[in-house]
């Protein structure tokens, strides 16, 4: 089993991966053009969607005509994700974005991605009827916190954070992956192998700052969102709205320093969103694994 885990949830992910970051590196070293620069991100977008894939489809007894809500929300946040990579409006040079650019069309098409993931992530079906009061409110919360974060992480790319930018989405992804753990361990693997596939991408937008693979991020934030409604409804634990919230909005805390920090070395930057994350990442754990880990109440007081 452990084997198996490993080959699906890890090994696969990142050969796939890496496949996909080396087609983006052989774009940008072609000749550029207009055309071309956003080529990299949209092909970050198709590897990463098919490293989660793959694994969901190998570790998954896969009913097509049965699919569960987190299993199907896959496809809107790739189809989303991919616009946004591809969308011709969305520039990255700050002094050249204008006010139309910043709230045009890659804005439309983030809202109504992330109204779309909300609404298909909530569960339904006759096992779910007793949990349909909670369907708008999380249906608001997803797409809010997707919105929410988006912009916050757009905000530190446009102010020199390109590189390093979904070091920050990997942070927001490990908290839902905690809380799956918790909750159910289908949903754990897969945020495996996205942590993984994220975690490639990562490094190859770190080490090629100037091309567009850093534009992936969205895709991490949507299907953060959406596993943290996903926990919610398949954990019998009765965790306080705060730490749900901590967990949704955790990439936009960690960037909330940045807005006075734009101005220094990138050392520093990266330092203080690391302090942060790992500092909100212990409280996210203690409070979902605490009880688990060490034996103990974490949520009495």
């Amino acid at each position: 089993m452990e084997t198996q885990i490993l080959l699906w949830c890890v090994i696969t992910p990142a050969i796939l991966s890496l496949a996909f970051v080396f087609g983006a590196w052989a774009i940008q070293r072609s000749e550029p053009n207009a055309w071309a620069r956003p080529l990299p991100a949209v092909l970050a977008v198709i590897g990463w969607w098919v490293a989660v894939s793959a694994c969901m489809y190998a570790r998954q007894d896969l009913d097509w005509s049965a699919l569960e809500a987190w299993q199907i929300v896959l496809a809107p946040i790739g189809i989303a994700s991919l616009l946004l990579a591809a969308c011709p409006c969305e520039v990255d040079s700050l002094q050249s974005v204008s006010p139309r650019t910043s709230f045009g069309f890659w804005w439309v098409i983030a809202g109504l991605g992330s109204v779309a993931i909300a609404t298909w992530t909530m569960p339904t079906g006759d096992g779910w009827t007793d949990m349909l009061p909670l369907h708008r409110p999380w249906m608001a919360s997803v797409a809010a916190a997707s919105l929410i974060n988006i912009w916050s992480l757009d905000r530190m790319r446009r102010n020199g954070a390109g590189g390093w930018i979904l070091w920050v989405g990997l942070a927001g992804l490990v908290a839902p992956t905690l809380l799956a753990a918790s909750a159910y361990g289908g949903l754990a693997e897969w945020m495996v192998s996205a942590l993984v596939s994220t975690f490639v991408f990562a490094v190859a937008a770190a080490l090629m700052p100037n091309s567009t693979i850093g534009r992936l991020f969205p895709a991490v934030l949507f299907l953060a969102a959406s596993t943290t409604a996903t926990g919610r409804f398949y954990t019998y634990e009765d965790h306080p709205t705060w730490l749900y919230g901590l967990i949704l909005l955790m990439p936009t805390c960690v960037s909330i320093p940045d807005a006075w920090l734009r101005e220094r070395s990138t050392l520093i930057r990266v330092s203080t969103a690391i302090a942060v994350a790992v500092l909100l990442l212990a409280v996210i754990g203690w409070f979902l694994l605490g009880d688990s880990v060490f034996g103990e109440p974490t949520e009495e007081w």
